[in-house]
């Protein structure tokens, strides 16, 4: 069964190219001498497809270290003056949004090795000969490459440049990297290039790869169709969001019946359950220290929750006077806390049946947020389906929904941002030592500050506000 498959996927030969390609990528990153050395013609690189698939099948790297800087600054939790203290200066600084040098080593770093390892494969492509027997091996390295480029790239715009919007579309989004040239000067490309990058290596990514991968490590067509789904969804663009969110579901739609799993488990939820399409996750405690272990679940949020719904106690247990979060689809074992951020199949149910409250058909929103939420209660209690007399009041039941299900998979701050933008007035507050810190709608804050070093070296301008 695939939660209890072992993803093995290096050889000696390729643990050997891939350790160098990180080093190399590491170094580069934090030494601006080596950005001004010439290469060693001795260095081994990529030869064959076995390599490059090796290369993306590093899951620490590829899929372990999403960047977190959003979900530390967004309103899932709140923290005690105790824990605040022992989060460190850059939680701390996250938390109440106020600027932080977060220099080298950070997960700005990790989301761009991605990309550049992503870069290495499209790169060494174009030296390797496509045929009749390496054809599936071929596209599958192209086919993932293009998607956990656009990944990076995605999550990289939540985080540092405003909500997309068309009357701001040439605001400066992120440093679109596309080679491997450490020399080449880095600017910042518009929001419109960046959105119009990641949807089209996404689209040309989805002919590429297999319907279900051999592991939900890998990327594949439902993945990339959910991640498209991702992206219009966070452009408002809200007709593509449902075409795409139901061309994944026609793939894989398997919902898991909260019923099955014990609510008495620390960590109910196993890695590569039956609803993940792809999986990745956040270290939580690697940057910002956002562990579930500090952080305290806001309060309204939990009371948002009936007494029958089974996600109130699969996904939060009382320590002390508060809540904290337990339900994470990602699990490595006792004494880690990493939290889900990749694609399962009820987050499309959500962005299908929002697309489809947008776009006149409550209906069959409805339809699809009673499917979901049928799984999530107490199966002793009858379940009285939602229902929905207008648009707006369908909309606004699948938004409070996916509020509450989606909570800690790096989608919140995403949310705040284009919700703000249709006027939800989404207002966060935070007390510290008796001084109140406010982030209000649309603030420029919600493109949180590009590393100092990053500034300094390559020249791009900070953003406003920081």
């Amino acid at each position: 069964m695939m939660r209890n498959y072992k993803y093995t996927n290096l050889n000696c030969k390729s643990k050997a190219h891939t350790l160098l390609f990180i080093l190399l990528t590491i170094v580069s990153l934090s030494c601006k001498k080596y950005l001004e050395a010439k290469p060693d013609d001795k260095l081994t690189l990529p030869e064959n497809l076995q390599d490059l698939q090796a290369l993306l099948d590093n899951a620490i790297v590829m899929n372990n270290k999403t960047a977190c800087y959003d979900e530390a600054s967004a309103d899932n939790y709140f923290l005690t003056p105790a824990n605040y203290l022992a989060i460190g200066l850059k939680g701390q600084a996250a938390y109440s949004w106020q600027p932080y040098p977060n220099n080298y080593t950070n997960d700005y770093a990790s989301a761009y090795l991605v990309v550049y390892n992503s870069n290495v494969c499209l790169n060494a492509l174009d030296k390797i000969e496509r045929n009749q027997l390496t054809a599936l091996s071929f596209d599958n390295v192209r086919g993932s490459a293009l998607f956990f480029r656009a990944s990076q790239f995605l999550k990289l715009l939540w985080i540092y440049a405003k909500a997309y919007d068309q009357s701001s579309e040439n605001d400066s989004g992120i440093i679109l990297r596309l080679g491997t040239d450490f020399n080449e000067v880095s600017k910042r490309s518009s929001i419109k290039d960046c959105y119009d990058r990641v949807i089209q290596d996404l689209t040309t990514s989805i002919d590429l790869l297999p319907n279900i991968p051999q592991h939900v490590l890998r990327p594949s067509k439902a993945a990339a169709y959910a991640m498209l789904a991702r992206t219009y969804l966070s452009m408002r663009i809200y007709d593509k969001a449902y075409e795409f969110s139901d061309k994944c579901l026609k793939i894989k739609s398997t919902l898991t019946d909260y019923n099955k799993i014990s609510p008495s488990a620390t960590s109910p939820f196993q890695s590569y359950n039956e609803e993940v399409i792809f999986h990745s996750d956040i270290s939580t405690t690697y940057y910002f220290n956002i562990s579930p272990t500090y952080s305290s679940i806001d309060t309204t949020l939990y009371r948002s929750y009936a007494s029958d719904d089974l996600r109130k106690t699969l996904y939060f247990a009382a320590v002390g006077n508060y809540q904290q979060f337990k339900g994470s689809y990602a699990s490595r074992g006792i004494g880690t806390r990493p939290l889900f951020t990749g694609i399962a199949t009820d987050e499309v149910y959500l962005m299908r049946a929002e697309a489809l409250a947008r776009i006149g058909d409550r209906t069959g929103a409805m339809r699809d947020l009673n499917t979901l939420l049928k799984t999530r209660w107490k199966n002793s209690i009858p379940y009285k389906e939602l229902m929905a007399e207008t648009d707006l009041q369908a909309l606004n039941l699948v938004l409070t929904e996916r509020r509450k299900e989606l909570i800690y998979r790096g989608l919140r701050w995403m949310d705040m941002k284009r919700l703000n933008k249709e006027g939800y007035n989404i207002i966060v507050n935070r007390t510290i030592d008796g001084k109140t810190y406010i982030l209000l709608p649309n603030s420029d804050k919600y493109a949180l500050p590009l590393p100092a070093d990053i500034v300094v070296l390559s020249g791009v301008d900070q953003n406003p506000g920081w």
